[in-house]
C-alpha cells in the first residue's frame, strides 16, 4: 500500500535517491550508493527485476485455513497516534525489525532530525520507504509506503575519515502505520514529520484478535526449531567460507559497514546480531513520548531501552520469540549476488505487509535460509576443492 504525497522534494536519506523524480534508485544493495552518472541506466533494469519477483509463486504465501479462534470479546484499546521525524528510503531498502543499518548523515536537515531524535524521542525515528515512480501517476507526488519501521539509534560517531557529518547505526524495532504527513507551509521543520500508529505486536498467547490452535502452535514450534538450526548452519558455513579473511567480520558488522559508507548508507547484514535482538525487549510506538499531546521529551541517554535485557528480566513467550525470529532471520548472507539481494528485498516486503501473518513470515524465513545454506555449502565445497588443488600443485612443483 502506498500513500500519495503531493509534497514535492521530500528529502531522503539515500544519496542515490535524494531526487525523488526519475533519478530515484531502487536497486537493493548493502554497499555504498550508485555513482551519479550511472543512476539512470541502473534504475530501469532494477525496477523490472523487483516487479517480476513480485509475482513469484514460490514467495507469495498461499492462502491457508486457520484453526484457531477469533477473540470475540477482545477489549477495545484506544489507539495511540504519535508524530515522529522520518527518513525516506527506496522501497527495496525496507528495514525489518531486528535488522541494522549504518547511515552517513551530513546534510543540515538530517543532522537536525538526528538532534531531535536524540534529545526528544529517546533516539527513535521512523524509517519510511517510497514506491517506485508510476508512469501513469499524473499527480507526480512521492508515493510513501504506509507500513514503516520504528528505528532506534544505537550509536553515533563523528565521521573521522571525511570529517563531515555523523555515522549513525540504527536498529529496526517494530512496525508502524503511516497515517498522515505533516505538511504545514508555516512549519519550518527541515525534515519530514509523519503521523504514525503502531502495528500491534504479538501477545504472549497470540495476536490481539486471534488465539492460535494447538495444531498451529505445533507448526510454529517446528518452524522455529527449523529456522534456529538453519541459522546456526548458515553462520558456521559463512565462517568456513571466509576463514582466513577475518571471519569475525563475516557479516559486514558495524565497523565494516561504517567504513564503506561515505555519502550514503549501508546495511549491517549481521545474522548473529539479529539473533541477539530476538532476545531483546519489545520497543514499540507506545514507548515513545507523544510530544504533540504534552508528553515530556525523552533524551536518548535516559531511555536505557536495553536495561531489561541487561537485568535479565525479558520474558518472551514461544509465540513472541517466533515473531521476532520471523523478522530477524531475513538477513543478507556473505557473498550474496544481485539476484539474491533482489529476492531477499521481495521477501522483506512481504514480511512487512500486514496482509501476512506469523506463519507466512516463518515460511519465508525457511525458504531464504534454505537457499542461503545451499549456496554457502556449494561455495565452501568449491573453496575446498581449489585449496586442495593448489596444495597438490605446489607439492609437485
Amino acid at each position: 500500500m502506498a500513500l500519495a504525497s503531493r509534497a514535492r522534494g521530500i528529502p531522503t536519506a539515500s544519496r542515490a535517491s535524494r531526487r525523488l523524480g526519475r533519478d530515484a534508485a531502487t536497486t537493493p544493495r548493502a554497499r555504498t550508493t550508485t555513482p551519479r552518472n550511472s543512476r539512470r541506466s541502473n534504475r530501469r533494469s532494477s525496477l523490472v527485476a523487483v516487479r517480476a519477483l513480485a509475482d513469484d509463486d514460490d514467495l507469495e504465501p498461499k492462502p491457508r485455513e486457520y484453526t484457531g479462534e477469533l477473540r470475540a470479546n477482545a477489549p477495545l484499546v484506544a489507539e495511540r497516534v504519535v508524530e515522529l521525524p522520518a527518513m525516506l528510503f527506496p522501497a527495496a531498502e525496507v528495514l525489518l525489525p531486528g535488522s541494522a543499518q549504518t547511515l552517513h548523515l551530513y546534510e543540515a536537515r538530517f543532522l537536525a532530525l538526528l538532534d531531535h531524535a536524540r534529545n526528544r524521542t529517546g533516539g527513535a525515528f521512523a524509517h519510511v520507504t517510497f514506491a517506485p515512480d508510476d508512469e501513469d501517476d499524473v499527480d507526480g507526488g512521492t508515493r510513501l509506503c504506509t507500513i514503516a519501521t520504528l528505528c532506534r539509534i544505537e550509536d553515533v560517531e563523528k565521521d573521522e575519515t571525511s570529517g563531515v557529518g555523523a555515522v549513525v547505526t540504527v536498529i529496526g524495532e517494530s512496525r508502524l502505520e503511516l497515517r498522515d504527513v505533516r505538511n504545514d507551509p508555516a512549519d519550518s521543520t527541515p525534515y519530514l514529520v509523519g503521523v504514525f500508529a503502531p502495528v500491534p505486536v504479538m501477545q504472549p498467547d497470540g495476536s490481539s484478535a486471534y488465539l492460535p490452535s494447538e495444531e498451529e502452535m505445533d507448526e510454529v514450534a517446528d518452524l522455529t526449531e527449523y529456522i534456529d538450526t538453519a541459522v546456526g548452519d548458515v553462520v558456521a558455513l559463512a565462517d568456513a567460507l571466509l576463514e582466513g579473511e577475518d571471519a569475525a567480520d563475516a557479516w559486514s558488522d558495524v565497523d565494516a559497514a561504517a567504513a564503506s559508507v561515505r555519502w550514503g548508507h549501508a546495511e549491517v547484514g549481521n545474522l548473529r546480531r539479529a539473533m541477539a535482538w530476538v532476545e531483546a525487549p519489545y520497543i514499540t510506538l507506545d514507548d515513545i513520548p507523544d510530544l504533540r499531546n504534552g508528553d515530556a521529551p525523552l533524551a536518548m541517554e535516559d531511555a536505557d531501552w536495553l536495561r531489561p535485557m541487561l537485568d535479565e528480566t525479558v520474558r518472551h513467550s514461544e509465540l513472541q520469540v517466533a515473531e521476532r525470529l520471523s523478522f530477524a532471520c531475513l538477513q543478507i548472507a556473505p557473498a550474496s549476488g544481485e539476484a539474491d539481494l533482489v529476492k531477499l528485498a521481495n521477501c522483506r516486503a512481504i514480511a512487512m505487509s500486514t496482509s501476512h501473518g506469523l506463519m507466512d513470515r516463518l515460511k519465508l524465513g525457511q525458504i531464504v535460509l534454505d537457499e542461503q545454506r545451499n549456496a554457502l555449502r556449494a561455495k565452501v565445497a568449491l573453496k575446498g576443492a581449489f585449496s586442495s588443488s593448489s596444495s597438490g600443485g605446489g607439492g609437485g612443483a
